[in-house]
């Protein structure tokens, strides 16, 4: 009876062979091709031979994908496919959120998991854990993940179909857009003023500027990152029409600390705002004021971390009693309920930088609730019970 043939991608018993003053090492190698061929390499010793055979056999091996089996764990599955997943032209801020979803929630989780034990239920009772634990976003993005990498191994035919894709979609609960109320907005503005001239707990002057930052959310409806990005060269405001650009954000590398990307959180990001006259009369006295090329630099004049300008936020929230729905985001999703009231959700997702207006509609603009004015419509039936007496 033949013997059966090796499997694709892997190697039979090593041997060692002394050739004159050099050992050599070979093996009978099942090539991707169906081929099996000996494959040598050559060393001063015969481990040394061994150990360059063993190293060129599995580069071979990983250049063709056929270093995942099904008896692969999750976690060298997850290192490939993040691997693989750098070579790709994503936003540095994505790739940190993926990076952080492996370490935070897969790899504690599944990692020494083997991928054909990846089952629908499996990652099923893992995806609803995360999201009891650590809500809807977490969850969301670790189905993503997930997705990806599994992805990778059914390529690699290191399992049959992804059973990711098989398991119950993560559906955030549906919530109602929390706006603040333009009525509302100048007391708010008056009173971020006044905290910034005034002092912290230890009788220091403070050294925040919110008020500054505040108009620009409302000037623009930019994200938090995108604002503390800005430089003075992003600005136009001696054009007939002052405008900003947002080419780019603040993230926060694991490893490598706050940085500037220079790209926005998506190609439609990418944008030039024409800016409103109190933001300019704002930006303008900023200028005059200003010894560093950000425009709202951190208090030792460096890039802002937008960790910390929140937390001043939260200080401020906190000592006028506003409720914990108001962040700096809320004046961005008031920026889109006004605009959209006014003219419309397109131009309100031109502004904020959406691709389409779904987004947009979905968390941003809130709409009123108020009915429509239909009373005289419905006097008629009053009308016509009159009319019939």
């Amino acid at each position: 009876m033949p013997r059966p043939p090796l499997v694709l991608g892997t190697w039979g018993k090593i041997s060692r062979t002394k050739r004159g003053a050099t050992w050599v090492a070979s093996a009978r190698f099942r090539d991707f091709d169906g081929v099996t061929r000996k494959v040598e390499r050559q060393g001063a010793s015969g481990r040394q031979a061994e150990d360059a055979l063993v190293e060129h056999l599995r580069d071979r091996t990983r250049m063709h994908g056929g270093e995942l089996t099904g008896d692969s764990r999750v976690r060298d599955l997850a290192e490939q496919w993040a691997s693989a997943l750098e070579q790709r032209q994503l936003a540095e801020s994505t790739l940190e959120a993926y990076r952080r979803s492996l370490r935070v929630h897969i790899l504690p989780a599944l990692g020494d998991v083997r991928i054909r034990e990846c089952t629908v239920p499996l990652v099923d009772r893992f995806l609803a854990a995360v999201r009891a634990t650590n809500g809807d976003a977490a969850a969301k993005r670790a189905r993503v993940v997930l997705t990806g990498a599994m992805s990778l191994a059914v390529r690699h035919g290191a399992a049959p179909t992804n059973p990711v894709r098989e398991t119950e979609t993560v559906r955030a609960a549906r919530q109602d857009i929390l706006v603040v109320d333009m009525e509302d907005v100048p007391l708010m503005r008056k009173r971020v003023a006044e905290w910034d001239r005034g002092t912290d707990k230890g009788g220091r002057g403070r050294v925040t500027d919110l008020a500054d930052i505040v108009d620009m959310f409302l000037a623009t409806g930019a994200r938090t990152g995108e604002v503390l990005a800005l430089r003075w060269t992003d600005l136009d405001l001696g054009a007939d029409l002052p405008t900003v650009t947002i080419r780019s954000t603040v993230v926060q590398i694991t490893g490598q600390g706050l940085r500037r990307q220079e790209r926005p959180k998506s190609d439609s990001s990418h944008r030039t705002l024409g800016l409103p006259s109190f933001a300019v009369a704002m930006l303008l006295r900023r200028r005059t004021e200003s010894q560093g090329e950000w425009v709202f630099p951190s208090s030792t004049g460096t890039l802002r971390a937008p960790n910390n300008m929140r937390r001043q936020w939260r200080d401020f929230r906190e000592h006028w009693d506003y409720p914990t729905w108001i962040t700096p985001k809320t004046f961005r999703k008031a920026v889109a309920t006004v605009l959209d009231r006014e003219d419309g959700i397109d131009v309100a997702a031109a502004q904020l930088g959406h691709s389409s207006n779904a987004v947009t509609k979905k968390h941003y603009a809130a709409k009123a609730k108020v009915g429509p004015d239909v009373r005289t419509i419905l006097d008629r039936f009053a009308e016509a019970v009159e009319s019939g007496m």
